[in-house]
């Protein structure tokens, strides 16, 4: 046994939120939610208990934070999906005792954008982890694990989404309350355990705006999971016809057969439907409510074609997405020469 936490802050943003923070109200234990502007919608959509106190920060040495007294009493801090970088300090302010939710197997999915990489590589593997927080990124000690599959019809981050929590609910929260009552004592189990071993990779953020531009040259199976991978619930993937953005959000996989690459994105029917679409390696199916054409009413015909222009393809490769406080923020490394 451990000593039970007098003060919980919650970092970032989880539909979990409600229910940790009102088990701290049912145990007159202090709760804090420190989040970002950017996800002030998100927290401000919640339904807590009076109790809680809710601080959107831009920095965590801002005033608000640091007088919250989490140095002077037995604090926990609790990520999911934090948009600050922990440093050696902050660390140190909870005296250890600051922990990660990871919804990715490690160590080969750290980083961020999880659902989409796993979709983009198929891999169907999904884990509910918590590790300790170092000054290297998804390097701590886990000290909780369940692992589980994904099935054949989870295809899109919506449905990987919607199962994640329901594996978090049924095995993290119950354990996370143990933690806080300080029937598991976390110092205990990252001194018995070490960070997950074997080759590990780093996968960073995406941007839909940014990376999600359909490359018609990729084949049918990883077409499908491209587009899979940048579905709901974010903007689509997407590409251009008759000169207008459009954004396709699921597909299915009509025939696999040779084509010509001079075919790929050729509108070959146009039924009330669906579209057939010509692609390496065979046709797909769009239903015609899974296209978001961005410029008003255009009417697509057989003899169509979508097409992404490479320059549009060369900036998703050549940039990188960061999610800052405030929001998106784009680094272009292309070089002229």
């Amino acid at each position: 046994m451990s000593e039970r936490f007098k003060i919980v802050c919650l970092f970032g943003f989880s539909p979990h939120f409600p229910e940790i923070a009102s088990f701290l109200d049912s145990i007159k234990t202090r709760c804090f939610i420190v989040f970002s502007p950017r996800q002030r919608h998100a927290i401000e959509s919640l339904v807590l208990p009076e109790s809680t106190q809710k601080l959107c920060i831009h920095d965590l040495r801002d005033a608000s934070f640091q007088d919250t007294g989490v140095r002077d009493c037995a604090s926990l801090g609790i990520s999911f999906g934090s948009p600050f970088i922990f440093k050696k300090n902050h660390i140190d302010e909870f005296q250890g005792q600051l922990i990660n939710s990871h919804g990715a197997p490690l160590p080969e999915f750290k980083g961020g954008g999880g659902f989409s990489w796993r979709i983009l590589q198929r891999d169907k593997r999904g884990s509910v982890l918590m590790h300790m927080v170092t000054a290297e990124i998804d390097e701590g000690a886990c000290v909780f694990r369940k692992d589980f599959m994904f099935s054949d019809d989870e295809r899109i981050p919506e449905d990987l989404e919607r199962r994640q929590l329901i594996e978090e609910a049924n095995h993290l929260i119950p354990w996370i309350k143990q933690v806080i009552c300080g029937e598991i004592d976390l110092a205990e189990l990252s001194s018995e355990r070490h960070s997950e071993s074997g080759p590990g990779s780093y996968f960073p953020r995406l941007s839909s705006e940014l990376h999600g531009c359909i490359n018609w040259s990729l084949s049918i199976k990883d077409l499908e999971s491209f587009i899979h991978a940048f579905s709901r619930p974010y903007p689509g993937a997407y590409t251009f016809i008759k000169g207008a953005k459009t954004h396709i959000m699921d597909l299915r996989i009509h025939k696999e057969s040779c084509m010509h690459p001079f075919t790929y994105g050729l509108i070959l029917d146009a039924g009330p439907e669906n579209l057939l679409v010509a692609c390496n390696g065979g046709s797909i199916l769009i239903r015609n409510n899974d296209l978001r054409i961005e410029s008003g009413d255009i009417r697509l015909n057989p003899g169509d074609r979508f097409f992404t222009p490479l320059p549009t393809l060369q900036k998703a490769l050549s940039s990188r997405a960061f999610f800052k406080p405030d929001g998106l923020v784009v680094r272009e490394y292309a070089s002229d020469h």
